[in-house]
């Protein structure tokens, strides 16, 4: 009986160690024509929490946010990788993060990017917890889809 007690609770220790996974949240920023300081303190609040449709312009800000759905600690590093396609995905940026102190998530932004689509992971301790998928049309691509879709997109909506 207490070695399936023992099993039994080291079981649970094991399931429950290490962050689960989360939601992403996205919004853009026009940040072009603001200065260093005024993009620095600027701090994104309204996220769109969602999967399906990521579709952006080069000339946007993407913001990010990474909400856990259960805290995993604020000394828990993550590490955060962004790979572009190109015969396969290519990692292109490289950040570690701590959960913020205030909240259950992570946060970032990514701007400049060429077109073409691209894929955020979350790591942590070597193991992909989450990813999701996005693309960058070009400038022409953009405005196109945009004017010939009868549905629009909040967040693309939202980015001019």
């Amino acid at each position: 009986m207490m070695k399936q007690l023992f099993l039994l609770l080291n079981l649970i220790l094991i399931l429950n160690c290490g962050p689960s996974k989360g939601e992403f949240g996205w919004a853009t920023t026009f940040d072009q024509d603001k200065n260093i300081l005024e993009k620095e303190i600027s701090f994104i609040t309204d996220f769109k929490m969602t999967r399906k449709n990521l579709v952006f312009s080069p000339s946007d800000t993407i913001h990010y946010i990474y909400t856990f759905d259960r805290n995993p600690g604020g000394s828990t590093e993550f590490v955060i990788t962004l790979e572009k396609e190109s015969l396969g995905f290519v990692e292109i940026d490289l950040k570690k993060k701590f959960v913020e102190p205030d909240s259950t998530s992570l946060r970032d932004h990514f701007s400049d990017l060429a077109p073409g689509k691209y894929r955020i992971q979350i790591v942590f301790d070597t193991q992909v917890l989450d990813n999701i998928e996005f693309e960058i049309l070009a400038r022409e691509g953009y405005s196109l889809k945009e004017e010939n879709s009868d549905i629009q997109d909040e967040i693309i909506r939202y980015s001019k």
